[in-house]
């Protein structure tokens, strides 16, 4: 339980790390770059999504930052409890701790985007669809990780969280 505690401990703010140095780099140096990465799909194409969301930004909704920092900092209390409950009560495993530490990466990165960048620097344009960052990686690999557990039940996830 200790090793994985600490792996969660190092790996998530090591993601943290990586994702925001990026970031300081792009933002230094590449703010005008148009460079393609897997044509015809993938470009390094940097942009400021300034409506804090994705959900804020495809539906105009106007929800300001404070309130989107408020729902982050809610989420990730969420995520804290589930992982705590999880890693307590039902298994533990280097899955789980990958899982957790992708999660929190990538929700302390995105609160660090609402409050330090005035919303998030996105560099991964994807054709047709939509920009995204390291830090939506993060997210989308850690439910991805998640769902599947579930679906394998792994280590008795899904049974014991009925």
């Amino acid at each position: 339980m200790a090793a994985r505690k600490s792996f969660v401990h190092i790996l998530a703010p090591l993601l943290i790390a990586v994702e925001q140095g990026i970031k300081l780099v792009i933002n230094s140096y590449y703010l005008e770059a148009n460079l393609p990465l897997l044509e015809p799909w993938f470009y390094f194409r940097p942009m400021f999504n300034r409506d804090y969301s994705w959900i804020n930004s495809l539906f105009r909704l106007g929800i300001g930052k404070g309130l989107h920092i408020v729902f982050v900092l809610i989420v990730l209390a969420m995520i804290f409890c589930l992982y705590r409950y999880i890693t307590k009560n039902i298994a533990g495993s280097a899955l789980i701790s990958i899982t957790f530490s992708l999660l929190f990466a990538g929700g302390i990165c995105s609160l660090l985007d609402k409050a330090l960048w005035n919303g998030s620097l996105d560099y991964i344009y994807f054709r047709g669809f939509f920009t995204f960052d390291l830090k939506d990686v993060f997210i989308n690999t850690a439910l991805g990780l998640f769902l599947l557990m579930l679906a394998i039940d792994h280590q008795g996830l899904r049974t014991k969280l009925k």
